[in-house]
């Protein structure tokens, strides 16, 4: 499904992965306050303000889901540290995700952003900050950084943790009441990271423990969690 007609299928869903594989289907993707304008500015491509765009979030909020459903949309080739920049065809779309994790040689970097703005590409760029503040030696590298368009996804209010949970819960086919939910969402962290690992925990506890996903459960795992 293109990305965008995402929107109109989201009402009920989340951009993470849920389930113990990745997936990055358009249609297991909802749109929330935090994560809105980043969905409209890469709807809006390909009038983008510039040939190279960064989407940049916390762990977890999404940014690989958007950027794949992002390629399909755009036909953008998936780059990786591996390949060869060189047989890249004039006026290629890529997707770099996790541009900033330091996998990525800056000289491929440099010439990938001046390659897609000389031949009238896009480019797509994923990171948790943004690319002015990347650790990048090269400093005709830098230069390029700074000039590409941000947009960010932000952490989760309440409302929006409490459908993550859900969600996740829902998706390992756990039946938990909604006052363990509510019990979670006012004493843990607030971030997509931490819901996927509350829950990841809650299901391997009670399995290996054979326990209910009770109040107890979630205190215990809390309470693990914070000790890490």
């Amino acid at each position: 499904m293109a990305l965008k007609a995402m929107k109109r299928v989201m009402s009920n869903q989340y951009p993470l992965n849920f389930g113990h594989e990745p997936s990055f289907a358009s249609e297991d993707f909802l749109t929330l306050p935090c994560n809105e304008a980043s969905v409209q500015m890469l709807q809006s491509w390909p009038s983008w303000p510039m040939h190279a765009m960064a989407l940049v979030g916390p762990k977890g909020s999404g940014k690989s889901h958007l950027g794949h459903a992002w390629s399909t949309e755009a036909g953008a080739i998936h780059l990786t540290p591996e390949m060869d920049i060189t047989t890249l065809s004039e006026g290629a779309n890529l997707f770099i995700d996790d541009a900033d994790s330091g996998k990525y040689d800056e000289d491929m970097l440099f010439h990938v952003y001046n390659w897609t703005k000389e031949t009238s590409g896009s480019l797509l760029m994923t990171g948790q900050t943004a690319p002015n503040r990347w650790n990048v030696a090269l400093k005709d590298l830098v230069s390029r950084l700074a000039t590409v368009h941000v947009t960010s996804i932000g952490s989760p209010d309440e409302e929006a943790l409490m459908m993550i949970l859900s969600k996740l819960f829902s998706d390992r086919q756990l039946v938990v009441d909604e006052t363990i939910v509510n019990y979670l969402i006012s004493r843990m962290e607030r971030s997509f990271e931490m819901a996927i690992r509350v829950v990841a925990e809650m299901d391997h506890t009670g399995l290996a423990k054979k326990r209910r996903l009770t109040r107890v459960l979630a205190k215990e795992v809390l309470e693990t969690l914070d000790s890490e």
